[in-house]
C-alpha cells in the first residue's frame, strides 16, 4: 500500500509539473519557431529551423522601451511602498494613537477593494491633478495598491519583536532610528522582500489600470504594448509568445534569487499576522 501512495504521489507530481511548466515550454518553443512552423499540423514541439525573428520585430516595434518602463513603474512603485509601509506597521506596534485600530481595519479592508472598482473616480481625480498620462501616474497608483500589504507583512514581523532588543540598544547608546534601523529591520528581510515580490508582481502584471491611465505610447508598459500584436485579422502569435517569455523573465528571476526569504515571508505574514 505505502509504495502505491508513493507512485500515485508521483504521478501527481509529474501531472502537476507538465500542467505549470507546459505552457511556458510551449511558449518558448513557439517563440522561436518560423511562422510556417507555428501553424503546422500536427504541432511541433522543437522546431526544425529556429529563428530570433519574432524577438527582433519586438525591438524594431519599441517593445523593449515598455519592458523599461514596466521595469521603472514597478521598482519606484515597490521601493515607496515598502518604505511607507515598514514605517506604518512599525508605527502600528510601537505606538498608541487615536483610532489606531480602526485605521489598521482600514488598511486592511483597503486589500479587498479590487483596484479596477476604482479607476474611474481615479481617473477623473488624476485628471484634475494633472497626472494623467504622466510617468508618476502608474507609481502612485501601484504604491497605493502595495502599501497595505506591506503594513500588514511588517508588523506581523515588528509584533515578534521584544521592545526589549530596542531598550537595549538604547542603553548601548543607539538613538531610536539606529535600533530600529540595526537590530529590528535585518530580521524583517523575508517580510520585505514578500511584500517587494507582491508588490513587484502586480506592477508587472497589470494592464487595466496602465491602460486606463496612460495613453501616451511611450508611456505604455509591457502589457499594453504586446497587445498591439492581436490584429483584426488574427494574432501575430511569434512575437505574442516571444513577448510572454521576456516578461516572464523578471518573476522567475525573482523567486529564484529569493525564493528562500519569499517561503519565509509569506509563513510569518499568515501566521503571526
Amino acid at each position: 500500500m505505502r509504495y502505491v501512495t508513493r507512485a500515485l504521489a508521483a504521478i501527481c507530481a509529474v501531472a502537476a509539473a507538465i500542467v505549470a511548466v507546459g505552457p511556458i515550454v510551449w511558449a518558448v518553443s513557439t517563440s522561436v519557431k518560423r511562422n510556417n512552423e507555428i501553424f503546422a499540423v500536427p504541432p511541433k514541439l522543437i522546431p526544425s529551423s529556429p529563428t530570433l525573428e519574432h524577438y527582433a520585430r519586438l525591438i524594431a516595434e519599441g517593445v523593449h522601451w515598455s519592458f523599461v518602463n514596466s521595469a521603472i513603474y514597478s521598482v519606484v512603485a515597490v521601493s515607496s511602498a515598502v518604505a511607507l509601509g515598514t514605517l506604518a506597521g512599525y508605527a502600528f506596534v510601537r505606538f498608541e494613537f487615536r483610532a489606531k485600530n480602526a485605521l489598521l481595519h482600514l488598511f486592511m479592508a483597503a486589500m479587498a477593494i479590487p483596484s479596477y472598482a476604482l479607476l474611474l473616480p481615479t481617473q477623473i481625480l488624476f485628471v484634475e491633478l494633472g497626472l494623467f498620462n504622466t510617468p508618476a501616474a502608474l507609481p502612485i497608483l501601484y504604491a497605493a495598491h502595495v502599501i497595505p500589504f506591506a503594513v500588514w507583512m511588517t508588523r506581523a514581523h515588528f509584533a515578534s519583536v521584544p521592545i526589549e532588543l530596542e531598550h537595549a540598544a538604547a542603553v548601548d547608546g543607539y538613538t531610536r532610528f539606529e535600533a530600529v534601523w540595526r537590530v529590528v529591520l535585518p530580521g524583517a528581510k523575508p517580510a520585505l522582500i514578500a511584500a517587494a515580490a507582491f508588490g513587484f508582481l502586480y506592477a508587472w502584471n497589470d494592464y487595466i489600470t496602465s491602460t486606463t491611465m496612460i495613453d501616451s505610447p511611450e508611456l505604455r508598459t509591457l502589457p499594453v504594448a504586446l497587445i498591439f500584436f492581436q490584429g483584426f485579422h488574427g494574432r501575430d502569435w511569434g512575437a505574442l509568445m516571444a513577448g510572454a517569455v521576456i516578461a516572464t523573465i523578471p518573476p522567475v528571476v525573482l523567486f529564484l534569487v529569493f525564493r528562500r526569504y519569499l517561503i519565509g515571508g509569506f509563513s510569518e505574514g499568515s501566521v503571526k499576522g
